[in-house]
């Protein structure tokens, strides 16, 4: 295990150079190994069908425990010794057919603490856990997001963050491990979700598909490459200078959303899962794990289980249906107790991603298509070359892969959120890209195709393009760089080096996650609300001094200033001070979802849906009455936060409430019991 110590280290100074105490470090780490790490790995060994390595038990032992962590919530203090007292004589590790080399180890590693290191620069060296020293940009969704963890922390089932106990259908398992993790490690929640929390999970997706790729190819050299694949290499494109609509598999999607690192991490052990029940059959342990594991992907993110049933319908009848049926059960499940039947903003749209880029031109269409198969399917390369036969393993990778770039494509969203279907079909054929580089991989091809591959990525960080004057024209650049990656194959192909040509076209977009981190860390300001440190210290009063049953009312309902001013997105009070607020912003909210779908309009709603509410909270500030007052003692508020560079509350809100604590533009009042 020393061989893994690299990578661990790394999280650790990652998150200590980034200003976390040592403390708080260890404590976490406690947190992991006894909550997550070692109970995950005792029912791992429980129901696995026969072991493979060491790596393999804790990684996919590390998953299994996150599931169980959300699952056993109202038991999980006592969960790890229940666990160790039923599973004691799965203690004693067995005898294991498989060790992983020196070299396996190290390129492993070597992958995770490059991936821990690009989300250093681009998100964790960019934010502060609670602004101190300075107003600093957040962007939108994290602080909306810490808000959902936060109200996970206190209450269940999870609300709105800003909309009191309106419920939220929503896929919510990555922020209940998260307020798990801050309520039994004593480590503040923003601390997890800004330092620790994040590299942690990078890790551990690293080693989990590394480990995955293993057992469903049955080639240790598999791993290394589809991770490197995911986590190191970008699209094959001209960064910065090519159609919004790409999107990205890892670059911004990696830390903007924890669930998607989240769901990742626990898509890898259900791919190897499924791979064997359908190579080998099946044991009555083998459809437990199953379905623990469906549930715990249907929990973290809606969109891996259509993808991976659409891979199950192409392995083929005969062993497959048993399995699609168990996966379909548990997405009927999550349908009715998680995300709702509402569709969440999808909507049928064939090439609606594409809809401000094409303009409704066929050609430009065809053309966009073309310009996205290569940039997002370059890295898929070794599915086809070198060729050979498909079992229905390999079908079902293939179709889950497939099946995620055609809901991105053909699906749309009013937050763009059909690019996770393509994030989530991603390791399905890394895998098998994974496995055709393996087999026909060599000392000298890495000699020569990487060198080839550096090259075109130097290419490509600093290849000077003409600024283009219509939206298509930046499909261009990305045909120009398919032209030479084509290129140099065919160069390496002529010379009887076709592993090394492979590897090259692989390779080409290594550019992406350097130049990202360089140019984009944080996404710029572009979709960003600013909070000064009086904001945070506010919220911050307000969690030490109120009770979670107590709701806050405020006047902060926009951003305020910026580019999203008007924009009802403001969620600092809910996510800093982990209290809920009665009404606050409502961009985020499933009404806001279904009003924009039936509109077909991207982004949050405008105007709340009921303005007479609204009215009703905002003169409780501005004019307040006992009655008004009462309305919102009514409605469990105990305290009003006012930021008075939104609107100076009435001076007689001083007269009804006690000024309890203010500095800068934030004031925070006090309800004198059940006004008269």
């Amino acid at each position: 295990m020393t061989r893994w110590l690299p990578a661990l280290v790394v999280v650790a100074v990652v998150a200590w150079a980034a200003g976390t105490d040592i403390s708080d470090i260890a404590r976490y780490a406690a947190y992991i190994a006894f909550y997550v790490v070692l109970p995950g790995t005792l029912v791992y060994r429980a129901l696995r069908r026969d072991p493979h390595s060491l790596v393999e038990d804790l990684a996919f032992g590390a998953a299994t425990g996150l599931v169980a962590e959300t699952l056993l919530r109202p038991v999980l203090l006592i969960w790890p010794v229940v666990a160790v007292v039923l599973l004691r004589r799965h203690l004693k590790p067995p005898q294991y057919p498989h060790r992983p080399t020196r070299g396996w180890s190290w390129a492993v590693a070597a992958v995770a603490a490059g991936f821990v290191g690009y989300l250093a620069k681009a998100f964790i060296r960019a934010n502060p856990p609670v602004p101190v020293d300075g107003p600093h940009e957040y962007m939108i969704d994290q602080l909306n997001l810490l808000a959902v963890a936060a109200d996970l922390e206190h209450h269940f089932p999870l609300a709105v963050p800003g909309l009191g106990a309106e419920p939220l259908p929503y896929h919510w398992f990555a922020y209940a491990h998260l307020a798990s993790a801050a309520r039994l490690s004593g480590v503040d929640l923003p601390v997890l979700w800004f330092r620790l929390d994040l590299p942690a999970l990078a890790v551990l997706a690293v080693v989990l598909l590394a480990v995955a790729a293993w057992r469903v190819t049955g080639r240790a050299w598999a791993g290394p490459v589809a991770a490197a694949l995911t986590y190191t290499v970008g699209e094959a494109l001209l960064p910065g200078r090519a159609p919004a609509f790409f999107g990205s598999i890892t670059a911004y999607y990696s830390w903007s959303s924890r669930s998607v690192l989240y769901a990742s991490a626990l898509s890898m052990p259900l791919i190897a899962v499924l791979a064997q029940i359908l190579r080998r059959g099946h044991m009555r342990r083998t459809w437990l794990l199953l379905a623990v594991l469906a549930v715990g992907v249907a929990g973290a993110k809606s969109t891996v289980l259509p993808v991976a049933l659409a891979g199950l319908l192409c392995a083929g009848p005969r062993r497959a249906w048993r399995p699609a049926a168990v996966l379909l059960g548990v997405f009927a499940l999550a349908v009715a107790l998680l995300y709702g039947t509402g569709g969440g903003g999808l909507a049928w749209s064939p090439f609606g991603i594409m809809a401000d880029f094409a303009q409704g031109r066929p050609a430009v269409i065809v053309a966009g298509l073309g310009a996205y198969g290569f940039a997002m399917g370059a890295r898929l390369a070794g599915a086809v070359f070198p060729p050979r036969a498909w079992g229905p393993v390999e079908r079902m990778l293939a179709g889950a892969a497939l099946a995620g770039f055609a809901g991105a494509v053909l699906l749309w969203h009013n937050a763009w959120g059909q690019h996770f279907f393509a994030i989530a079909g991603w390791p399905f054929g890394a895998i098998l890209s994974a496995d055709g580089l393996a087999r026909v991989l060599s000392r000298r091809a890495l000699r020569v195709g990487l060198p080839a591959a550096a090259a075109l990525s130097v290419f490509a960080s600093f290849a000077a393009v003409p600024h283009v004057r219509r939206p298509w024209d930046a499909v261009f650049p990305v045909y120009l760089f398919a032209a030479l990656v084509l290129a140099v194959a065919l160069a390496l192909l002529a010379t009887r080096r076709r592993a090394a040509a492979l590897t090259a076209v692989l390779f080409a977009g290594g550019a992406g996650l350097p130049y990202d981190a360089a140019h984009h860390a944080n996404l710029g300001s572009a979709y960003h609300v600013r909070v000064t440190p009086d904001q945070a210290a506010g919220a911050r009063w307000l969690r030490a001094h109120s009770s979670p049953d107590e709701y806050v009312a405020t006047n902060v309902h926009r951003i305020g200033s910026g580019a999203q001013a008007g924009q009802s997105l403001t969620y600092w009070i809910a996510a800093f001070s982990e209290r809920r607020v009665l009404l606050g912003s409502w961009g985020y909210s499933p009404e806001s979802t279904r009003e924009r779908t039936a509109r077909r309009r991207i982004g949050p709603a405008p105007d709340y849906w009921d303005p007479a509410r609204l009215a009703a909270n905002d003169l409780a500030v501005y004019e307040p009455t006992a009655q008004r007052l009462r309305w919102l003692w009514d409605q469990r508020v105990r305290w009003i936060l006012v930021d008075r560079a939104q609107g100076r509350e009435s001076p007689r809100l001083a007269d009804q409430a006690t000024c309890a604590w203010s500095a800068g533009d934030i004031v925070i009042y006090r309800l004198r019991g059940v006004p008269e």
